[in-house]
């Protein structure tokens, strides 16, 4: 192989327009590319520069990973002119930090301050299109999506970052009301489309090191927090580049305005960095960064200051890629789905927790079981049961269930719990007992029964309320204040021993003492209503599950029997609420009791079934 180096001539272009003169250097013709990429690195390439090939006045380019494959005079022509081709989504992706993460927030989108990913390839769609509208919001939830450049877009997953970018001062500010039903008109011109795969973009160390150290953390909760502070809660994977610039809406303005200005002016004007049209409204209240009164927002392309806004220069100046802005998000994933499930965390500690895989490959896995059971979804149901003959049951089917929670309880990481009562308060000797029903391939159900001493046609109206609690496998933000701590436990008849209770890892008084809310089904024996005796119960797995962070104490509540002369004992639930609760009884006294049943009314809860002391005991 020759070592005698050759004069070549190296043109750097785009779009295939020479962007300089030719650099001159001495290389060697027969060395690899990887290697004249090393030796060209410090003065004429950089990471936004490929080898590129003309070929009929077009030109190709060679993907970093095959220049190991090629040689210098593989690609060079007659004339040893090298052409380096600029890949300009890369110089976008380090202008705007396309490889952070974002944080939705009342103050618009703000990037995170550390890195958590690099991108290797992107897919680039050029669109040019030009477009006039209106910008309306239904709701704050809708106000965040938008002003976080989330604007034809819709999802679980989107609404559920809006909801995180509410901040407690944003929902107490007497102005974001107002706000909310303003109107924006604005002008947008899309340039490019940039598409990320998953496949495409690299975890930086730092990241995995501090996911790592989170698992390892006695809090795991609180370290994945800070990593979402660190490194945002998602990353768009598609984003809009070209340029947007919003007008205000003046005649909704004025209207939704009017009992909160007490000053008004208009003077048309715009300027680069605090653009502005004139309205001068003196507002008490405060308001976001992205929606103030006395400005518009510019994204993108370039404006000369205090001038009028001249719609042909701002145009103009988005031919030039560099002016180009972020315009809009598409497809966002919680920063945590960037782990795969084949991805190797470093130095995972040998004492992890009892419930975590012995293979830790699976490193998403290893996250979310760390994380612990929550409660990842909640709703009440209304149901029509028509009681027509005795033993008649009611199969209902959960067709409300987001798709994405309905994907973790078929993957089986979820479990599906529910409570019912009837909505006449009048109806008497009755009570209704439901089961969940799950089937290969069909969506989730509910058996119900409804129980009478003495049959009796009847129709009711009911209602269900529907808890899902598990494995938060979607990293979902929002869910961060409702870890649970599920206990399972099997009663199988083969076996000798017998099922009196469900361990707990706390002391029960050390729990009501510290008013920790519980729920569960502790199990002395098994009551037959039809035969009236006790029978053996068949296999069965019983659930109990302590809500362990949770957020308010407006959660739950105990509440105490109450007894009137010759009246069943119940307990007045006092609330306004029509929604069905989750309740479990404890008794205070170390007595044997004979099974009681609870029956939920909209006020009440009555037990049914066998008579002892109830006084002292609490729901």
């Amino acid at each position: 192989m020759s070592l005698e180096k050759i004069i070549v001539f190296i043109k750097i272009v785009e779009n295939s327009a020479s962007l300089q003169s030719p650099i001159l250097r001495k290389l060697n013709q027969n060395d690899r590319l990887s290697k004249i990429r090393k030796e060209l690195e410090n003065s004429v390439i950089d990471d936004m520069l490929l080898f590129s090939k003309k070929v009929n006045d077009e030109f190709s380019v060679l993907e970093y990973e095959e220049e190991e494959n090629f040689y210098l005079k593989d690609v060079i022509d007659d004339q040893n002119i090298l052409y380096l081709k600029r890949v300009y989504w890369k110089f976008l992706s380090n202008q705007l930090k396309l490889d952070y993460g974002r944080i939705m927030s009342f103050d618009g989108i703000k990037i995170a301050n550390k890195q958590a990913y690099s991108i290797n390839k992107c897919e680039l769609d050029e669109i040019d299109s030009y477009k006039k509208g209106q910008l309306e919001f239904e709701s704050k939830e809708d106000w965040i999506k938008k002003t976080n450049l989330f604007v034809d877009v819709d999802g679980i997953n989107i609404t559920d970052f809006a909801k995180l970018g509410l901040s407690v001062r944003s929902l107490r500010d007497k102005s974001f009301n107002n706000e909310v039903m303003s109107a924006y008109k604005y002008i947008e011109i899309g340039k490019v489309s940039l598409k990320f795969n998953k496949e495409d973009l690299k975890l930086t160390e730092e990241f995995k090191n501090d996911v790592v150290n989170a698992i390892k953390s006695k809090n795991s909760e609180e370290g994945f927090e800070k990593i979402t502070d660190d490194y945002g809660q998602f990353i768009p994977t598609e984003v809009i580049l070209g340029g947007r610039i919003y007008f205000k809406d003046i005649k909704k303005l004025l209207a939704n305005s009017a009992d909160t200005s007490n000053d008004a002016s208009v003077n048309i004007g715009i300027g680069s960095s605090n653009a502005n049209v004139g309205f001068n409204f003196n507002n008490s209240e405060t308001t976001s960064k992205f929606y103030n009164f006395n400005h518009i927002k510019l994204l993108g392309g370039k404006h000369p200051d205090d001038e009028n806004f001249d719609e042909k220069a701002w145009i103009d100046s988005l031919k030039d890629y560099q002016n180009w802005n972020c315009i809009e998000f598409k497809n966002p994933i919680s920063i945590f789905q960037l782990l795969s499930f084949d991805d190797d965390l470093p130095n995972l500690p040998d004492d992890l927790p009892d419930n975590l895989p012995n293979d830790l490959q699976d490193s998403r896995k290893t996250i979310y079981e760390s994380l612990g059971n929550k409660i990842l979804y909640t709703s009440t149901e209304g149901c029509e049961y028509f009681l027509n003959k005795p033993g008649r049951f009611r199969t209902f089917e959960l067709k409300n269930i987001p798709r994405n929670i309905l994907q973790i309880v078929y993957d089986k990481k979820a479990d599906i719990y529910a409570t019912i009562y009837d909505t006449n308060e009048n109806s008497k000797n009755v009570f209704f007992n439901c089961k969940i029903l799950r089937e290969p391939g069909a969506k989730p159900s509910i058996i119900i029964h409804g129980i009478q001493k003495e049959f009796k046609q009847c129709k009711y109206k009911l209602k269900i309320k529907i808890m899902i609690i598990g494995y938060d496998t979607d990293f979902n933000p929002i869910l961060s204040d409702t870890s649970v701590e599920l206990i399972k436990n099997v009663y199988d008849p083969q076996n000798s021993c017998e099922f009196y209770s469900i361990p707990l890892k706390q002391k029960l008084d050390s729990m009501l003492e510290k008013n920790i809310p519980f729920f569960g089904i502790p199990v002395l024996e098994n009551f037959d209503l039809k035969k009236k005796r006790y029978v053996n119960l068949p296999k069965v797995t019983f659930c109990t599950f302590i809500i362990s962070n949770y957020p308010t104490s407006d959660s739950y509540e105990s509440f105490p029997f109450n007894f009137k002369l010759l009246k069943t004992p119940f307990v007045d639930l006092n609330t306004s609420s029509i929604n069905p609760k989750c309740v479990s009884l404890y008794f205070s006294k170390n007595n044997d009791y004979k099974p009681i049943f609870l029956n939920q009314k909209i006020n009440q809860i009555k037990y049914y079934a066998g008579q002892q002391e109830l006084e002292g005991h609490h729901v």
